[in-house]
Order: C-alpha cells, then structure tokens, then sequence
C-alpha cells in the first residue's frame, strides 16, 4: 500500500505504463502516488497483490446485485473501511453517496487527508461487467 511520501511509476487513465520523452517511465510520488494507489485498490480484488492479502475492495463483487439497502449499506461499509486502514486519511472525513440507475451503481466518495483541508473525490461505476474509478479534481 503506497503511503503519502512513496513513489511509483505513473500509469495513464487505461492503466497502462506512460513513457517519458527520453524513453524512460515516468513516476509519481506523494499525494499523486497515493492517489493513483487508492483508485488502482478500489478497481482491484482483495487478495490480488501477492503480499498483502487485504488489498483490494473487491467491487465486483456487487456488479450483479439489486438495488436494497442492504446493498447499498455493504457498499458503504466496504469502501470506509477500506480508506480508513490508510493512516493518512481522516477517517471522519470519508462520506459516500450512491445511486442506482440504469442497471449501473454509482458511488461518489470524499474524504481529506490528515492535516490537509483538500477534499479529495472519487467517482465509482459499476455496471453489469465492469468497475470504473475516476479522481474528480
């Protein structure tokens, strides 16, 4: 799990490796690298990346699920406890809002990081086969 000061290579919006003008991968680091590791996490399922077994917020999970409350409430619950294990993140700052429409389940998620006023936001799609993350700036 990428922390706030880590650095990793920088992926484009279809995840995939970027190249740099002299040829090299570029990177990102600090709130970027968090950022990009946060959505990476929230696509993924748990127990994908080898040595940590609870990474991953496992989605999918609910791309064929109706809409009730306790679905609604899973969803919810899955995504603030997932951003709350991450130390730098508020965790009374994490608020998620969801709707159902057109067979599709959207998520707009917000939270800030410890001594940081910024709002940060994530909007999460889900539709019949597949999980979207988009960082709203």
């Amino acid at each position: 799990m990428a922390g706030l000061y880590d650095t990793d290579i920088k992926l484009d919006e279809d995840w995939q490796l970027t190249a740099a003008a002299n040829g090299d991968a570029p990177i990102t680091s600090n709130t970027d690298c968090l950022i990009q590791d946060i959505r990476l996490e929230a696509l993924s399922q748990e127990g994908e990346l080898f040595y940590n077994e609870t990474w991953g917020w496992s989605l999918i999970d609910f791309i064929q699920m109706q809409d009730d409350d306790l679905t609604r409430l899973e969803i919810e619950q899955r995504i603030k406890t997932k951003l709350s294990r991450r130390e730098e993140i508020d965790n009374g700052t994490i608020q998620t809002a969801l709707s159902f429409e057109d067979d599709k389940i959207s998520v707009k998620v917000a939270f800030k990081f410890i001594n940081d006023s910024r709002q940060y936001n994530l909007n999460i799609e889900l539709d019949r086969v597949r999980v979207e993350v988009v960082m709203v700036q």
